[in-house]
């Protein structure tokens, strides 16, 4: 069914709407109505049988670690729910005395039952510690998902997007402090950990520790295998329940406690899964504690396995420093990013460039419930209407 509504909106009056945190303005449709929101964003729908809405928030944060450009992900990425192979990409200056350090992201999701959503967020770096972001979610339900003008609404909405300029003046709050970071290892595990962890590698291995006696160590491994063929996605989930379930009952034969699960978020069906293994041992004569995860994913006839193992004193046990570092590491392993991680960043030289709209029939689409609601970010885009929230 087609929404008259949404073609008119494409050639009526766009005002603009201000927008707090230091930034100027994004222009909206006249005709959109502004809706209330608890949490200070801005949130605003289009008339008509079938509306859609657009919500827009603004934060600043500080990190007091340094906020560096290159590390942008941290800030568009907060709770970790970017759909996988999402890399942020940066808008260089115009000219050679100029300095321009945003980064931005724009991306589509599903969010069953009923919907769409279409996201863009970009960064405006402050040195030494402070960072805007701006974040816009466009919520299309799906009797409006099929109308003819929706993509080219998209577009325009993204090019509005990117007019948006940021004040030079001082930081405005609220200001929200960065305490997690996103971490690697090596193109096919992405997981958080705290900004005081260190990262050191070990031929095949990552290491992650803190400068804290007794505060242990993680190590992380991956394996990855290939599968071709017509069965290779049934192949793929086999091998991962055959991997898990030995893992469960004790990798390489240890002795220990183990357990399975399935997880229901998964991209597909028994797709995901995360067992865990607590065993006891020693390392260079000192007796430690082994808490193990393995993380698995079956993706497009690849079978993932992402190996975790926290080795802790046994002498540190048994008081706030295990059980807070084992809490979080249950909560950030639980929801790492397994599998492929392809780059799906806009290639500079491209003449068109990538537009959101051409993600309208994408059907592998997958997000967090947590994203809709995310007012962690804050930034701004490309000169002439032509940046990262539009035809990037």
């Amino acid at each position: 069914m087609r929404d008259e509504t949404l073609d008119s909106e494409l050639t009526a009056d766009w005002n603009p709407v201000a927008l707090r945190g230091g930034v100027a303005s994004l222009r909206v449709p006249s005709s959109w109505q502004r809706l209330s929101r608890d949490d200070g964003g801005l949130a605003y729908q289009s008339p008509g049988a079938h509306p859609v809405d657009l919500l827009v928030s603004v934060v600043t944060y500080r990190n007091p670690y340094g906020a560096r450009a290159e590390e942008a992900i941290q800030y568009l990425d907060r709770e970790n729910v970017l759909p996988r192979g999402i890399l942020p990409s940066m808008e260089t200056a115009d000219g050679p005395d100029e300095v321009d350090e945003r980064h931005w992201i724009a991306y589509a999701v599903a969010q069953p039952p009923d919907r769409q959503v279409f996201v863009w967020k970009v960064a405006d770096f402050q040195p030494p510690d402070h960072v805007r972001v701006v974040t816009l979610q466009l919520l299309v339900p799906n009797d409006s998902a099929e109308d003819p003008e929706l993509s080219d609404l998209i577009d325009r909405l993204g090019e509005e997007a990117a007019r948006i300029r940021f004040s030079p003046g001082p930081v405005q709050g609220p200001v929200q402090r960065v305490t997690m970071r996103n971490v690697w290892h090596g193109e096919s595990v992405r997981f958080r950990l705290p900004w005081d962890w260190n990262i050191s590698q070990d031929d095949e291995l990552s290491l992650f520790y803190r400068e804290v006696e007794g505060a242990g160590t993680l190590r992380v491994a991956v394996h990855q295998f290939n599968h071709e063929g017509d069965e290779a996605e049934i192949l793929a989930r086999a091998i991962l329940r055959q991997t898990a379930e030995q893992f469960a009952d004790g990798p390489d034969g240890r002795e220990g406690e183990g357990s399975l699960e399935w997880l229901p978020d998964g991209e597909v069906p028994g797709g995901e899964v995360m067992a865990r293994f607590v065993t006891d041992g020693e390392e260079d004569g000192v007796p430690l504690r082994f808490f193990l995860w393995l993380r698995g994913a079956a993706i497009e006839g690849q079978t993932t396995v992402a190996l975790f193992s926290f080795a802790f004193p046994q002498a540190s046990r048994g008081g706030d420093l295990e059980r807070t570092t084992l809490a979080m590491l249950e909560q950030e392993v639980r929801r790492a990013v397994v599998g492929i991680t392809d780059s799906t960043e806009v290639e500079e030289d491209s003449e068109d460039g990538f537009s959101l709209a051409d993600l309208l029939d994408a059907d592998d689409l997958s997000l967090d419930d947590d994203d809709l609601d995310d007012d962690d970010d804050d930034g701004e885009t490309g000169e002439g209407g032509h940046g990262p929230l539009g035809r990037a």
